[in-house]
Protein backbone atom coordinates (compact mmCIF):
# COMPACT_ATOMS: atom_id res chain seq x y z
CA UNK A 1 0.00 0.00 0.00
CA UNK A 2 1.18 3.52 -0.80
CA UNK A 3 0.06 6.47 1.31
CA UNK A 4 0.86 9.82 -0.32
CA UNK A 5 1.09 12.54 2.32
CA UNK A 6 0.39 16.11 1.20
CA UNK A 7 0.89 18.38 4.19
CA UNK A 8 0.55 21.49 2.04
CA UNK A 9 -1.64 20.75 -1.01
CA UNK A 10 -2.53 23.46 -3.47
CA UNK A 11 -4.60 24.58 -6.38
CA UNK A 12 -2.08 25.01 -9.19
CA UNK A 13 -2.70 27.89 -11.57
CA UNK A 14 -0.64 27.60 -14.76
CA UNK A 15 -0.31 30.73 -16.91
CA UNK A 16 1.18 30.28 -20.39
CA UNK A 17 2.94 33.08 -22.27
CA UNK A 18 4.77 33.10 -25.59
CA UNK A 19 7.94 34.77 -24.26
CA UNK A 20 8.25 35.61 -20.57
CA UNK A 21 9.73 39.07 -20.01
CA UNK A 22 10.63 40.22 -16.51
CA UNK A 23 9.51 43.70 -15.46
CA UNK A 24 7.26 44.00 -18.51
CA UNK A 25 3.72 43.23 -19.62
CA UNK A 26 3.21 39.59 -20.63
CA UNK A 27 0.17 38.57 -22.68
CA UNK A 28 -1.45 35.42 -21.36
CA UNK A 29 -2.13 32.76 -24.03
CA UNK A 30 -3.78 30.16 -21.80
CA UNK A 31 -4.60 29.54 -18.17
CA UNK A 32 -5.61 26.37 -16.34
CA UNK A 33 -6.29 25.22 -12.80
CA UNK A 34 -5.38 21.80 -11.38
CA UNK A 35 -5.28 20.28 -7.94
CA UNK A 36 -1.69 19.91 -6.87
CA UNK A 37 1.08 19.78 -4.35
CA UNK A 38 3.71 17.04 -4.57
CA UNK A 39 1.82 14.44 -2.54
CA UNK A 40 -1.37 15.00 -4.54
CA UNK A 41 0.55 14.76 -7.80
CA UNK A 42 2.19 11.49 -6.77
CA UNK A 43 -1.19 9.94 -5.96
CA UNK A 44 -2.66 11.11 -9.28
CA UNK A 45 0.30 9.85 -11.31
CA UNK A 46 0.19 6.49 -9.56
CA UNK A 47 -3.48 6.16 -10.51
CA UNK A 48 -2.59 6.87 -14.14
CA UNK A 49 0.16 4.24 -14.13
CA UNK A 50 -2.14 1.67 -12.59
CA UNK A 51 -1.48 1.65 -8.86
CA UNK A 52 -3.85 2.63 -6.06
CA UNK A 53 -2.65 5.12 -3.45
CA UNK A 54 -4.33 6.81 -0.52
CA UNK A 55 -3.96 10.60 -0.43
CA UNK A 56 -3.84 12.23 2.97
CA UNK A 57 -2.60 15.36 4.71
CA UNK A 58 -4.25 18.66 5.58
CA UNK A 59 -7.17 20.26 3.72
CA UNK A 60 -8.37 23.79 4.42
CA UNK A 61 -11.42 25.70 3.22
CA UNK A 62 -13.30 25.43 -0.05
CA UNK A 63 -10.16 24.69 -2.06
CA UNK A 64 -9.44 21.78 0.28
CA UNK A 65 -12.91 20.39 -0.42
CA UNK A 66 -12.25 20.86 -4.15
CA UNK A 67 -9.10 18.76 -3.89
CA UNK A 68 -10.90 16.00 -2.00
CA UNK A 69 -13.81 15.99 -4.47
CA UNK A 70 -11.56 15.79 -7.52
CA UNK A 71 -9.51 12.99 -6.01
CA UNK A 72 -12.63 10.99 -5.22
CA UNK A 73 -14.05 11.67 -8.68
CA UNK A 74 -10.79 10.25 -10.09
CA UNK A 75 -11.14 7.10 -8.01
CA UNK A 76 -8.39 8.04 -5.57
CA UNK A 77 -9.11 7.40 -1.90
CA UNK A 78 -8.41 10.23 0.52
CA UNK A 79 -8.39 10.83 4.26
CA UNK A 80 -7.52 14.45 5.01
CA UNK A 81 -7.49 16.28 8.33
CA UNK A 82 -9.58 19.44 8.09
CA UNK A 83 -7.79 22.57 9.27
CA UNK A 84 -8.92 26.22 9.51
CA UNK A 85 -8.05 28.73 6.82
CA UNK A 86 -7.80 28.23 3.08
CA UNK A 87 -5.70 25.93 0.91
CA UNK A 88 -3.02 27.84 -0.99
CA UNK A 89 -2.86 28.63 -4.71
CA UNK A 90 0.46 28.16 -6.52
CA UNK A 91 1.13 30.10 -9.72
CA UNK A 92 3.32 28.73 -12.50
CA UNK A 93 4.38 30.93 -15.42
CA UNK A 94 5.18 28.75 -18.44
CA UNK A 95 7.26 30.22 -21.27
CA UNK A 96 6.20 28.36 -24.42
CA UNK A 97 9.29 29.42 -26.36
CA UNK A 98 11.78 27.92 -23.90
CA UNK A 99 9.54 25.45 -22.00
CA UNK A 100 10.94 26.95 -18.81
CA UNK A 101 8.62 27.59 -15.91
CA UNK A 102 8.73 30.02 -13.00
CA UNK A 103 6.84 29.07 -9.86
CA UNK A 104 5.34 31.34 -7.22
CA UNK A 105 4.66 29.15 -4.19
CA UNK A 106 2.46 30.42 -1.38
CA UNK A 107 3.04 29.35 2.21
CA UNK A 108 -0.32 27.74 2.96
CA UNK A 109 -2.59 27.89 6.04
CA UNK A 110 -1.31 27.76 9.61
CA UNK A 111 -1.47 24.20 10.96
CA UNK A 112 -1.74 23.59 14.71
CA UNK A 113 0.05 20.96 16.77
CA UNK A 114 -3.34 19.31 17.36
CA UNK A 115 -3.82 18.83 13.62
CA UNK A 116 -0.38 17.23 13.37
CA UNK A 117 -1.23 14.84 16.20
CA UNK A 118 -4.52 13.95 14.50
CA UNK A 119 -2.74 13.16 11.23
CA UNK A 120 -0.12 11.01 12.97
CA UNK A 121 -2.80 8.98 14.73
CA UNK A 122 -4.70 8.39 11.49
CA UNK A 123 -1.56 7.20 9.79
CA UNK A 124 -0.50 5.06 12.73
CA UNK A 125 -3.67 3.01 12.27
CA UNK A 126 -2.92 2.48 8.56
CA UNK A 127 0.83 1.89 8.36
CA UNK A 128 2.02 -1.72 8.43
CA UNK A 129 4.92 -3.75 7.05
CA UNK A 130 3.65 -3.57 3.47
CA UNK A 131 3.18 0.22 3.53
CA UNK A 132 5.20 2.89 1.74
CA UNK A 133 4.68 6.34 3.29
CA UNK A 134 5.47 8.98 0.66
CA UNK A 135 6.24 12.35 2.23
CA UNK A 136 6.35 14.87 -0.58
CA UNK A 137 6.45 18.64 -0.71
CA UNK A 138 6.57 21.63 1.57
CA UNK A 139 5.36 22.01 5.13
CA UNK A 140 2.68 24.60 5.96
CA UNK A 141 3.36 27.34 8.53
CA UNK A 142 5.03 27.29 10.97
CA UNK A 143 7.12 25.07 8.68
CA UNK A 144 8.58 22.79 11.34
CA UNK A 145 10.15 19.67 9.79
CA UNK A 146 9.46 17.81 13.05
CA UNK A 147 6.24 16.43 11.58
CA UNK A 148 8.15 14.71 8.78
CA UNK A 149 10.60 13.40 11.37
CA UNK A 150 7.80 11.97 13.48
CA UNK A 151 6.08 10.36 10.49
CA UNK A 152 9.31 8.70 9.30
CA UNK A 153 9.97 7.44 12.82
CA UNK A 154 6.40 6.14 13.09
CA UNK A 155 6.74 4.29 9.78
CA UNK A 156 9.95 2.66 11.06
CA UNK A 157 8.27 1.64 14.31
CA UNK A 158 5.34 0.10 12.42
CA UNK A 159 7.65 -1.83 10.10
CA UNK A 160 6.79 0.31 7.07
CA UNK A 161 9.03 2.22 4.67
CA UNK A 162 9.21 5.89 3.82
CA UNK A 163 10.11 8.01 0.80
CA UNK A 164 11.01 11.68 1.23
CA UNK A 165 10.82 14.25 -1.58
CA UNK A 166 11.30 17.75 -0.19
CA UNK A 167 13.44 20.85 -0.46
CA UNK A 168 16.97 21.01 0.89
CA UNK A 169 16.32 22.70 4.25
CA UNK A 170 13.59 20.17 5.10
CA UNK A 171 15.84 17.24 4.18
CA UNK A 172 18.69 18.78 6.17
CA UNK A 173 16.48 19.06 9.27
CA UNK A 174 15.21 15.50 8.88
CA UNK A 175 18.72 14.05 8.57
CA UNK A 176 19.96 16.15 11.51
CA UNK A 177 17.24 14.58 13.68
CA UNK A 178 18.75 11.13 13.31
CA UNK A 179 15.88 9.47 11.43
CA UNK A 180 16.40 8.19 7.90
CA UNK A 181 13.86 7.74 5.12
CA UNK A 182 14.17 4.51 3.17
CA UNK A 183 14.32 6.52 -0.05
CA UNK A 184 15.34 10.12 -0.67
CA UNK A 185 14.39 11.67 -3.99
CA UNK A 186 15.68 15.19 -4.58
CA UNK A 187 16.32 17.38 -7.62
CA UNK A 188 19.59 19.18 -8.29
CA UNK A 189 18.31 22.60 -7.14
CA UNK A 190 17.03 21.15 -3.87
CA UNK A 191 20.32 19.29 -3.51
CA UNK A 192 22.28 22.55 -3.72
CA UNK A 193 20.14 24.01 -0.93
CA UNK A 194 20.80 20.87 1.12
CA UNK A 195 24.57 20.99 0.57
CA UNK A 196 24.86 24.82 0.66
CA UNK A 197 27.12 24.56 -2.39
CA UNK A 198 26.73 24.26 -6.17
CA UNK A 199 26.04 20.70 -7.32
CA UNK A 200 25.37 21.05 -11.02
CA UNK A 201 25.70 18.13 -13.39
CA UNK A 202 25.84 14.38 -13.26
CA UNK A 203 29.24 14.02 -11.58
CA UNK A 204 28.43 16.42 -8.73
CA UNK A 205 25.01 14.84 -8.20
CA UNK A 206 26.50 11.36 -8.09
CA UNK A 207 29.13 12.42 -5.56
CA UNK A 208 26.45 13.96 -3.36
CA UNK A 209 24.24 10.87 -3.66
CA UNK A 210 27.19 8.69 -2.59
CA UNK A 211 27.67 10.87 0.47
CA UNK A 212 24.01 10.75 1.44
CA UNK A 213 23.95 6.99 0.97
CA UNK A 214 27.15 6.14 2.84
CA UNK A 215 27.88 8.93 5.32
CA UNK A 216 24.25 9.84 6.05
CA UNK A 217 23.09 6.21 5.85
CA UNK A 218 20.15 6.77 3.49
CA UNK A 219 19.44 3.41 1.87
CA UNK A 220 18.33 4.72 -1.54
CA UNK A 221 19.17 8.16 -2.94
CA UNK A 222 17.93 9.44 -6.29
CA UNK A 223 18.87 12.87 -7.69
CA UNK A 224 16.84 14.01 -10.70
CA UNK A 225 18.54 16.26 -13.24
CA UNK A 226 15.65 17.41 -15.43
CA UNK A 227 16.34 16.64 -19.08
CA UNK A 228 19.66 15.15 -17.95
CA UNK A 229 17.88 12.20 -16.35
CA UNK A 230 18.89 11.08 -12.87
CA UNK A 231 21.54 9.38 -10.80
CA UNK A 232 20.87 6.85 -8.07
CA UNK A 233 22.88 5.17 -5.33
CA UNK A 234 21.50 2.13 -3.52
CA UNK A 235 22.57 -1.27 -2.13
CA UNK A 236 22.24 -2.57 -5.71
CA UNK A 237 24.90 -0.15 -6.92
CA UNK A 238 25.21 3.21 -8.63
CA UNK A 239 23.10 4.05 -11.68
CA UNK A 240 22.87 6.76 -14.30
CA UNK A 241 19.33 7.05 -15.67
CA UNK A 242 18.71 8.30 -19.22
CA UNK A 243 15.12 9.36 -19.95
CA UNK A 244 13.26 8.82 -23.22
CA UNK A 245 13.62 11.65 -25.72
CA UNK A 246 10.40 13.68 -25.93
CA UNK A 247 9.27 17.07 -27.22
CA UNK A 248 8.60 18.94 -23.98
CA UNK A 249 5.28 20.73 -23.60
CA UNK A 250 5.69 21.45 -19.89
CA UNK A 251 8.03 19.97 -17.29
CA UNK A 252 5.76 20.97 -14.40
CA UNK A 253 5.10 17.92 -12.23
CA UNK A 254 7.69 15.75 -13.99
CA UNK A 255 9.56 15.12 -10.75
CA UNK A 256 6.36 14.01 -9.03
CA UNK A 257 5.56 11.62 -11.88
CA UNK A 258 9.14 10.30 -11.66
CA UNK A 259 8.62 9.51 -7.98
CA UNK A 260 5.27 7.86 -8.74
CA UNK A 261 6.93 5.59 -11.30
CA UNK A 262 9.64 4.71 -8.81
CA UNK A 263 7.04 3.89 -6.14
CA UNK A 264 5.11 1.73 -8.59
CA UNK A 265 8.23 -0.28 -9.36
CA UNK A 266 9.09 -0.76 -5.69
CA UNK A 267 5.57 -1.75 -4.65
CA UNK A 268 5.39 -4.23 -7.53
CA UNK A 269 8.78 -5.57 -6.38
CA UNK A 270 10.49 -4.85 -9.67
CA UNK A 271 14.29 -4.91 -9.75
CA UNK A 272 15.71 -1.51 -8.81
CA UNK A 273 17.02 -0.92 -12.32
CA UNK A 274 13.57 -1.49 -13.83
CA UNK A 275 11.95 0.78 -11.24
CA UNK A 276 14.36 3.56 -12.21
CA UNK A 277 13.51 3.11 -15.88
CA UNK A 278 9.78 3.25 -15.17
CA UNK A 279 10.38 6.40 -13.15
CA UNK A 280 12.21 8.01 -16.08
CA UNK A 281 9.40 7.06 -18.45
CA UNK A 282 6.79 8.54 -16.13
CA UNK A 283 8.76 11.77 -15.73
CA UNK A 284 9.10 12.10 -19.51
CA UNK A 285 5.42 11.32 -20.02
CA UNK A 286 4.55 14.23 -17.71
CA UNK A 287 6.49 16.55 -20.03
CA UNK A 288 4.00 15.79 -22.82
CA UNK A 289 1.05 17.31 -20.96
CA UNK A 290 0.30 20.98 -20.20
CA UNK A 291 0.38 22.44 -16.71
CA UNK A 292 0.09 19.95 -13.86
CA UNK A 293 -2.12 17.59 -15.84
CA UNK A 294 0.68 15.08 -15.14
CA UNK A 295 1.35 11.92 -17.08
CA UNK A 296 -1.00 9.76 -19.08
CA UNK A 297 -0.66 6.04 -18.36
CA UNK A 298 -0.54 5.10 -22.04
CA UNK A 299 2.37 7.52 -22.58
CA UNK A 300 4.32 6.01 -19.68
CA UNK A 301 4.20 2.48 -21.03
CA UNK A 302 4.81 3.66 -24.60
CA UNK A 303 7.95 5.55 -23.56
CA UNK A 304 9.31 2.87 -21.22
CA UNK A 305 11.48 1.09 -23.86
CA UNK A 306 13.33 4.38 -24.40
CA UNK A 307 14.37 4.72 -20.75
CA UNK A 308 17.69 3.24 -19.63
CA UNK A 309 19.31 2.83 -16.21
CA UNK A 310 23.00 1.91 -16.49
CA UNK A 311 24.69 0.37 -13.50
CA UNK A 312 28.08 1.96 -12.86
CA UNK A 313 29.51 0.25 -9.81
CA UNK A 314 29.41 -2.79 -7.58
CA UNK A 315 26.82 -2.67 -4.75
CA UNK A 316 27.79 -0.39 -1.91
CA UNK A 317 26.57 -1.15 1.58
CA UNK A 318 25.17 1.51 3.83
CA UNK A 319 28.09 2.73 5.92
Amino acid sequence: MIIAVALNPAIDQTVEVDHFHEADTNRVLAIRYDIGGKGINVARALKEIGCEALATGFAAGQRGRMIEDQLLDSGIGCDFVDVPGETRTNITILDRSTHRHTQLALAGPLVSDAAGIALRERLRRRVRASTWLVLAGSIPPPGDAALYVELIRMADERGGRSALDADGPIVEAVLASGVRPTLLKINEHELERLLHTPATGEAAALAAARQLHARNRVERVVVTLGAGGAVAVSPEGEFVVTPPDVDVVSAVGAGDAFLAGLMYGLVKQQPWQQALELAAAAGSAACLTPGTLLCQGADVWRLLPGAHAERLATPAGVG
